[in-house]
């Protein structure tokens, strides 16, 4: 069974929990979002699987995931990159962009969210996690979202605009 830290409204640690308990109990647990951009500054956005717990089925950024206990958020998010999308980078290649909470569902998180810009190469998809994927440019992709935001998780919509929020512009993060 999956452990995770439960945190405080300030991410300070109060207890180790079950990530079902979390998630039974709404409670409060850190999660990671990354979001992967390719050299021509396309997003890759994933298809999660139709088994996931939550948000099955739905489209949302490159990834997403849990910190387990113990675990900074800038581990999880290397370990989440490599097992999910089969991603081996660096900590200097990760770019930290905010921490904020949400609280969609039964996922009341603290969530990460991290920036891997210019991969270069194709992912390799756990097929447990993620059903399939694409890149997508941004402006097609925004397009996309506000047609029709049902097809997209809520973490993705809320994370997409945090994104944009702490990155003044999109477009000048991705050609920076």
């Amino acid at each position: 069974m999956e452990k995770v830290d439960q945190v405080d409204a300030h991410d300070n640690i109060v207890a180790t929990i079950t990530r079902k308990q979390a998630h039974n109990e709404e409670l409060l647990h850190r999660g990671i979002i990354v979001l992967v951009f390719n050299p021509e500054g396309e997003l890759f956005v994933q298809k999660r699987s139709a088994h996931k717990s939550t948000f099955p089925s739905l489209l949302e950024g490159s990834l997403s995931g849990h910190v387990k206990a113990g675990e900074t958020y800038e581990q999880a998010a290397l370990r989440e990159l490599r097992e999910e999308l089969g991603i081996i980078t660096t900590p200097a290649k990760l770019k930290f962009i905010t921490r904020f909470g949400l609280h969609e569902g039964c996922e009341r998180m603290l969530a990460g969210l991290y920036a891997l810009r210019d991969y270069r190469g194709e992912p390799t998809l756990d097929k447990e996690e993620v059903e399939s994927g694409q890149w997508i440019a941004i402006e097609a992709l925004e397009k996309e979202m506000k047609k029709e935001p049902s097809k997209f998780s809520p973490v993705f919509l809320k994370a997409y605009s945090e994104f944009k929020d702490h990155c003044n512009r999109t477009k000048d993060y991705i050609e920076a």
